[in-house]
């Protein structure tokens, strides 16, 4: 009982379900006058009755946004990053390199999206460089386990490690958190507004043995229509960043 007042609650405040929520509020109210009397006119109750059923019938032709889209990283770039943050005021990245999204082309689209707002953050986790034996794995996996591979990890780190460095120097009103974390649990994730009703979270499971990099599974999750794996997704990057080695939280730290 407990866990559907919370699943209904969760569902008002992100608006999902409302007409749901509406129609079987209405339903109830009449059953209960209905049961003390002819308080309601046999109209309104046929009413009832027929919203109720439009509301499901509509509800059987929604495709079933549940459905969890999946694809490799083409699908992920056929949506720009620039578009994808074109609003965006929260930006959590967890990779172990993340050499791929801190190009220097994005990192100056971060600039002028989410650091450019006072309420701007970009919080930024990758492989800890001084955990050898984490980094050696992560390469055997990463890059050997590739058919063409193309990048090195530990150079790949340290390059986005002093990007980071970098970009905690600018004048700029958001600002930029990173940290180290002391393993590869195999996967990378995005997650653009996590906190916000148009939340989403890209995750990528690295898997064993690839062609190459944009050969990876991705799983791209909103707020609206994945909750339970949107929050599970989200609570992974937490707990990573409450493990981490903070490096950097604002400016001039």
């Amino acid at each position: 009982m407990r866990r559907s007042v919370r699943r209904i609650l969760r569902d008002v405040r992100e608006r999902r379900n409302l007409d749901a929520y509406v129609i079987a509020v209405v339903a109830i109210v009449f059953a209960v006058l209905t049961l003390v009397g002819e308080a309601v006119a046999e109209q309104y109750r046929w009413a009832a009755i027929l919203a109720g059923m439009g509301v499901l019938l509509h509800r059987i032709t929604v495709p079933d946004r549940s459905r969890l889209p999946l694809g490799d990283r083409a699908d992920f770039e056929s949506h720009p990053l620039r578009d994808r943050l074109r609003d965006a005021r929260e930006v959590w990245l967890f990779a172990p390199s993340g050499i791929n999204l801190l190009s220097e082309t994005n990192c100056e689209i971060i600039r002028r999206t989410v650091l450019s707002r006072p309420d701007g953050v970009f919080r930024v986790v990758l492989l800890d460089p001084e955990e050898l034996h984490a980094v050696d794995l992560a390469t055997r996996q990463l890059d050997a386990g590739l058919e063409f591979p193309l990048q090195n990890l530990p150079a790949s780190i340290a390059t986005a490690l002093d990007r980071l460095a970098a970009m905690t120097d600018w004048h700029v009103a958001g600002r930029v958190e990173y940290a180290t974390f002391s393993y590869n649990p195999g996967f990378s994730l995005l997650a653009v507004n996590p906190a916000g009703g148009d939340g989403t979270v890209i995750v990528e499971p690295h898997g064993v043995g690839n062609r190459a990099t944009d050969n990876r599974m991705h799983l791209e999750l909103t707020r609206r229509a994945h909750g339970y794996w949107y929050h599970y997704w989200i609570e992974q990057f937490e707990r990573i960043w409450d493990s981490s080695r903070v490096l950097s939280r604002q400016h001039g730290e």
